[in-house]
């Protein structure tokens, strides 16, 4: 598992009370009651705490993976 996702999975712990081991890369943000504004605000987020930017205009963001792999690209 990578460093990237690792660190996710605590963030959405954190943020949503979530069980980690519950987590996985192909576990959808829908699948866990995160609706589109909530999505929005974890981004804005996730860019504070990585120091990145990510370009969420255009961005497909339904899963784990997807999140973490537009965090690995924006580095």
């Amino acid at each position: 598992m990578s460093s990237t996702i690792s660190a996710l999975y605590l963030q959405i712990s954190e943020r949503f009370g979530k069980n980690v081991e519950e987590l996985a890369p192909d576990t959808t943000l829908e699948s866990l009651g995160i609706d589109s504004l909530e999505k929005i605000e974890l981004i804005f987020d996730l860019e504070d705490f990585f120091k990145v930017r990510i370009p969420n205009e255009n961005a497909k963001i339904e899963t784990f993976q997807d999140v973490a792999d537009l965090i690995d690209s924006a580095r």
